[in-house]
């Protein structure tokens, strides 16, 4: 059974008052809160929320969007659109600081590049940075979810699909990416629209 990483919701209810795309560079997250559990158990326990990163990867100005197949596992998200990269932290991105402490940032980075590794083939990724927070309680699915949101720049415009459940579109402007509202999903269509 899949072990990941989940924070209580109550530290990240504090820190932000409302939905959607949370522009911040600050840190919501108590070290002291996070744990670690089974995920059947924390896909429906509104207690946790999952820590997700959701990378956009960037080229000169322009965002690479991909289409989910239906060769995903996720049913909801078949056909829908979407900039965002990444997944669960699974218990084996762990990193640690000297002193045993759970090293979140680099814990965060490691999921999302493992996350990109397995579906993406991409250039060097030169410049990283933390854009915010993705929070929607309008759900119950994400009620046990926050979004990390950072953007990583790559080197060249040279992405490609290395999994049957993702399609990569292309690179496009902000104003190009509105053109597929309502095709979105729910995280990248806030991003979108707070970019």
């Amino acid at each position: 059974m899949q072990h990941i990483i989940c924070i209580e919701s109550e530290t990240v209810n504090k820190a932000i008052k409302t939905d959607g795309f949370i522009k911040t560079k600050n840190n919501i997250f108590d070290i002291n809160k996070l744990w670690i559990g089974p995920r059947p158990t924390l896909e429906t326990n509104e207690n946790f929320k999952q820590i997700i990163p959701y990378v956009i990867l960037s080229y000169q100005g322009k965002i690479a969007l991909y289409q989910r197949t239906k060769k995903g596992g996720e049913n909801r998200l078949h056909n829908m659109h979407s900039i965002g990269f990444g997944g669960h932290i699974d218990a084996f991105d762990l990193a640690y600081n000297d002193g045993g402490e759970i090293n979140l940032d680099k814990t965060i980075e490691n999921s999302a590049q493992r996350e990109i590794d397995e579906e993406l083939i991409v250039s060097e990724c030169v410049s990283k940075k933390h854009l915010g927070y993705i929070y929607d309680s309008s759900n119950p699915v994400g009620r046990v979810h926050i979004g990390v949101v950072e953007q990583w720049e790559l080197s060249s415009a040279s992405i490609k699909s290395n999994e049957d459940e993702i399609k990569v579109v292309g690179l496009f402007t902000i104003d190009e990416l509105k053109t597929y509202d309502g095709e979105m999903e729910n995280w990248s269509e806030h991003i979108i629209d707070g970019l």
